[in-house]
């Protein structure tokens, strides 16, 4: 399936008119992607779904492109509006050229889209793809305005995460039964399925990330992650205190946050309950996946492919 995917994205470049020089950068950023998400890991899930539906190959391939490529550019463009992940190739050359070529990548997203043979089909894939977009920015906007409040709720919090994080997988896999051929019950209940999956995976990387102060920018920002929205909610006043020192030193400079700091930063986190927080609110969330795939009408064999994703 790589090899098919790889191939695809190939034909679609060659075909695309664009200088020898565009078309190496936008290979090395889509294998620097594939390395964090998995080899076509988009591509995939969109696929998996279609088949799923009962849906054939040729008619998935070009929409799991298109989903492929169209998650690269919300990557790219998150990271350069969030100053994260300084290691990746996009934020290594000047924002300009990066959001130069994640504009070329998202035309070329719908260029993949367009070779679809079922013109309901690309209307309704389409529709999908633009609400995503439309969605994600005012979910990025929604986050920019959190970083400058002191605190937000957590029905905020997950109203965002739904928006971003959630909005891609949804939107993966009810394209994916879009291309199927899913009536629309179907296409509903796999689009609940991946907004699940989305949450799930965003969860996970907003505890991880919490306290990587060297690659992520989630507590130095005052990011209103899952951990930072809790703890602003359970801290007494003096260790709140506390915890708004921290975060202004942080702001100041890493410089300024020393081991000192950061073991004060760690023992609030681990003493306050934060890590079992999350790991419950995870499991929630990984149980009412479990749920929703229990009512999809599918077979079980593509039911324990589906499982496989929720962990």
């Amino acid at each position: 399936m790589d090899q098919i995917i790889a191939k695809e994205i190939k034909l679609l470049l060659t075909e695309s008119g664009l200088s020898k020089g565009v078309v190496s950068i936008i290979n090395s950023w889509l294998d620097s992607n594939f390395r964090i998400k998995g080899r076509y890991g988009w591509a995939q899930l969109t696929l998996m779904t279609c088949d799923c539906t009962g849906g054939f190959l040729e008619e998935g391939l070009q929409g799991a492109v298109a989903m492929e490529l169209y998650a690269l550019v919300a990557d790219i463009l998150d990271d350069i509006q969030d100053q994260d992940n300084n290691e990746l190739p996009w934020r290594k050359v000047p924002p300009a050229q990066a959001i130069n070529l994640a504009t070329c990548i998202l035309v070329l997203s719908y260029k993949a889209l367009s070779t679809l043979s079922n013109r309901r089909h690309f209307e309704d894939v389409s529709k999908v793809l633009n609400q995503m977009g439309l969605q994600a920015c005012d979910g990025q906007f929604q986050e920019f305005l959190n970083d400058s409040k002191e605190k937000i709720s957590l029905e905020e919090y997950f109203e965002i995460i739904k928006k971003k994080s959630g909005g891609l997988t949804a939107s993966a896999c009810k394209i994916g039964a879009i291309l199927g051929g899913a009536e629309q019950t179907l296409v509903d209940q796999f689009e609940q399925f991946g907004l699940t999956l989305g949450l799930i995976s965003q969860i996970k990387n907003d505890f991880h990330d919490f306290l990587n102060l060297e690659t992520k920018s989630d507590f130095v920002k005052r990011r209103k992650t899952l951990p930072f929205v809790y703890l602003l909610y359970v801290l007494n006043e003096i260790k709140a205190e506390e915890f708004k020192r921290l975060s202004s030193l942080a702001i100041i400079g890493l410089d300024q946050f020393g081991p000192k700091e950061r073991g004060q930063l760690r023992e609030l986190v681990v003493n306050e309950g934060t890590i079992h927080y999350c790991s419950v609110i995870h499991e929630m969330y990984k149980q009412r996946a479990m749920e929703i795939l229990d009512g999809i009408p599918i077979s079980e064999k593509s039911k324990k492919k589906l499982i496989q994703l929720v962990g």
